[in-house]
């Protein structure tokens, strides 16, 4: 009987303390600037949190919540339906110990994305849902220029390998868009 009631007991404990997704939701729900319009485009488990890809009436964001600190990291706003098929945000808090990067991908040429930081190189998530095709990654840090122009660069990449899209520094000068 006491090994029952022991086994009842935690049980109610480790649901009591278990975040589902829909509480997180409710979380991030109070953060966002215009609950009202609110949609969820895509939701996924992550190492130490959810990363929820979302529209809101101004534009794209992405959030990332840290199961560590319990807290909600959300971006800047983004086009929906960028220009030149393919826009970027991110967050990154020093209240969170991740960096985030997320977007919205409308041209179909573009079959891959890459982050790119001083020492660095990470391929984004791609995902395709009936909302649309987005993509995300997450590091770590950012790591810093160290007297270097900003070492930060995001690339959109065709099929065949080519950079169809970019942002950051390229032989020292600024580039943002297609290529």
């Amino acid at each position: 009987m006491r090994r029952i009631s022991f086994i009842i007991f935690l049980m109610i404990i480790f649901t009591g303390c278990s975040n589902s997704s829909e509480d997180n939701i409710e979380k991030l729900l109070e953060k966002t600037p215009f609950p009202n319009s609110f949609e969820v485009l895509y939701q996924e488990k992550v190492d130490n949190g959810l990363i929820v890809l979302f529209k809101d009436e101004s534009g794209f964001r992405h959030a990332f919540f840290s199961n560590k600190t319990e807290y909600w990291n959300i971006s800047g706003n983004a086009d929906l339906n960028p220009k030149d098929g393919f826009v970027w945000g991110m967050t990154n808090d020093p209240k969170i110990p991740k960096l985030t990067f997320a977007g919205v991908i409308t041209d179909d040429n573009i079959q891959n994305v890459m982050v790119r930081q001083k020492t660095l190189n990470q391929q984004a998530r791609m995902v395709s849902t009936d909302k649309g095709r987005f993509w995300f990654t997450i590091f770590d840090n950012l790591e810093e220029a160290a007297g270097q122009s900003d070492p930060l660069k995001i690339e959109a990449i065709s099929a065949g390998g080519d950079i169809v899209w970019k942002d950051g520094v390229y032989n020292g000068k600024y580039y943002h868009g297609k290529t």
